[in-house]
């Protein structure tokens, strides 16, 4: 729709409206003219002075055209200039909310542009509020949305180039270095490693609130980025009153694993960010049971207004911290793999035929037991644990080693056995809300069954806590519903007693386990001492005869 406001006078505003494109207030008026707001619009406040009539859009979408000079064609010089006028916000007539530059060939040079009309926006604002404390910062003008993924050729230049910008934009004295500068940066499959992560750490702790949102997703950072990323949230949360960051994405960074995954999870702890994605990374058991622990701690402080009705995300798709191992086809009668599979059960028999021996004193007869009844009890205790096939398999060391190193295990745990000291002094009802994503981890049944005790240990102590499960195979569609919502609280109740009940025969087996190792130590101990002792006493040799 185009407004005609020929009778008009030149000082008022002029508003034009689509679906897509927005026009903000146009003044072309003086310091001393009056200008005339229309009631209709709520809460509208008089911009600074700009020359030229200014056009606000939704969005502007130049990805997937080869302008960025890193590609086929030449740089361009005007290219780069626009868009350092398009962030000083200073004599430009069309701007963008969301400005997209994907996979454009755009390299470190348009990074150092964007920085420059940064700093020079920053400069321009820093002669306007001198003497005058009420003025604030003035970046509404300049796009809050920047999306320019898919361009490796920024890589760590243009992620330094930018977070030098916002590192100086921090020092505004008005606003205590607490300076929005844009909502959204969007910096995924841009070759950025853990330099360009140290960078942008800094500039995250010298501007805490200068960005809400921040996606490095698909690049080479490791632990030690993830861990500068995670220690400068921590230090910026202490300038601010909220969050320092709403959401944080590290998506298919493949060297990110326990390490760093742990100096993030303390960031979600402290209240520095809202929202974590690692999905697709190198996250194991203990990367796991971070966030459990830092869920816990969250709990703790939910009464308090950052945390009220707040909804917190912990997304670790994709990371194989499950015991669970997808079925393999078998290869030709003679492959490689089914001749592993065929040695594996082979040494498998032979291990238990020597458990057998072991047990029947290695064929010698010999009773350590101090009467037929002690040594038939010694006998059906080793029996449980070394004879039968089923309590072999379930309960083999290996086994059991294996459940120790289950991600979703130790993350449950860690709820489990805190969230009963929550339970008591949280009697309101349920504000707080956390969302956990675990699809695609190898998740098995009792990893599950621990997810559901979880759920069920956190709503007592005055939490939703959601479980996305989904692209696990085996679990069934009932179960993931209740995991994810809130609506099968019996079928939950059941999940839970399940998992309680096969925790105490876990218990109790390695108590048996313990109790046969001890009697099997004895027993060596016996023989040792009775081959000493006895066999050589009988005989008595005539050394003068030979």
């Amino acid at each position: 729709q185009v407004v005609d406001n020929s009778d008009e006078s030149p000082n008022e505003a002029a508003c034009v409206e689509d679906n897509d494109v927005t026009a903000s207030t146009i003044e072309n008026a003086s310091m001393d003219d009056e200008v005339e707001i229309d009631p209709s619009q709520e809460e509208v406040t008089t911009p600074p002075i700009a020359s030229k009539p200014s056009l606000r859009i939704e969005k502007l979408d130049l990805s997937y055209n080869d302008i960025g000079g890193e590609g086929i064609n030449a740089p361009s010089a005007q290219l780069l200039n626009s868009v350092r006028r398009l962030f000083e916000n200073e004599d430009y007539s069309i701007i963008p909310n969301i400005l997209l530059m994907e996979n454009c060939g755009i390299g470190a040079a348009f990074c150092r542009s964007i920085g420059r009309g940064i700093c020079n926006a920053y400069e321009r604002n820093q002669i306007q509020s001198s003497g005058n404390p009420d003025v604030g910062c003035l970046y509404e003008g300049r796009p809050s949305i920047l999306r320019i993924g898919g361009n490796p050729a920024i890589g760590d230049a243009g992620a330094v180039a930018l977070a030098a910008a916002f590192r100086m934009a921090a020092s505004d004295d008005n606003n205590g270095g607490d300076c929005m500068i844009m909502e959204e940066l969007d910096l995924s499959s841009c070759n950025i490693g853990d330099v360009g992560a140290e960078a942008i750490s800094l500039a995250l702790a010298c501007n805490p609130s200068s960005l809400k949102r921040l996606d490095l997703s698909n690049n080479k950072i490791t632990d030690v980025g993830a861990i500068a990323l995670g220690r400068a949230l921590i230090e910026s949360r202490e300038r601010t009153s909220g969050f320092a960051l709403d959401q944080i994405i590290l998506d298919n960074n493949a060297l990110i694993g326990d390490d760093g995954a742990a100096a993030l999870a303390k960031a979600v702890s402290a209240g520095a960010v809202r929202s974590v994605h690692l999905r697709s990374c190198s996250i194991r058991a203990e990367g796991a049971a971070e966030f459990g622990k830092a869920l816990i701690e969250i709990v703790k402080h939910s009464k308090t207004r950052q945390f009220q009705s707040a909804q917190i995300e912990i997304d670790m798709s994709g990371n194989h911290f499950g015991i669970s191992k997808p079925k393999k086809k078998k290869g030709a009668a003679y492959s490689a793999s089914l001749l592993r599979d065929k040695a594996s059960s082979n040494i498998k028999f032979i291990g238990k035929s020597l458990q057998s021996r072991i047990k029947g004193g290695f064929g010698m007869g010999l009773t350590t037991a101090e009467s037929d009844d002690d040594e038939e009890e010694m006998g059906n205790v080793m029996g449980e644990i070394l004879s039968d096939d089923e309590d072999v398999e379930e309960f083999d060391s290996d086994r059991l080693k294996a459940i120790a190193r289950c991600g979703a295990r130790l993350f449950s745990s860690e709820i489990i056995n805190r969230a009963s000291v929550q339970a008591q002094q949280n009697n309101d009802d349920a504000r707080l809300q956390i969302m956990v994503g675990m699809r695609q981890c190898c998740l098995d049944d009792g990893a599950v069954d621990a997810l559901a005790a979880a759920k069920v240990g956190a709503r007592k102590s005055g939490t939703i806590l959601s479980i996305d499960i989904t692209m696990n195979a085996g679990v069934d569609d009932a179960t993931k519903a209740a995991l994810k919502g809130d609506e099968e609280e019996e079928l939950l109740s059941s999940i839970a007693e399940r998992h309680s009940n096969e925790m105490k025969r876990i218990l109790e087996a390695q108590e048996r386990r313990e109790a046969a190792a001890e009697v099997a130590a004895a027993r060596v101990q016996d023989q040792d001492r009775f081959l000493e002792d006895d066999l050589f006493d009988d005989f008595d040799y005539d050394y003068d005869e030979y």
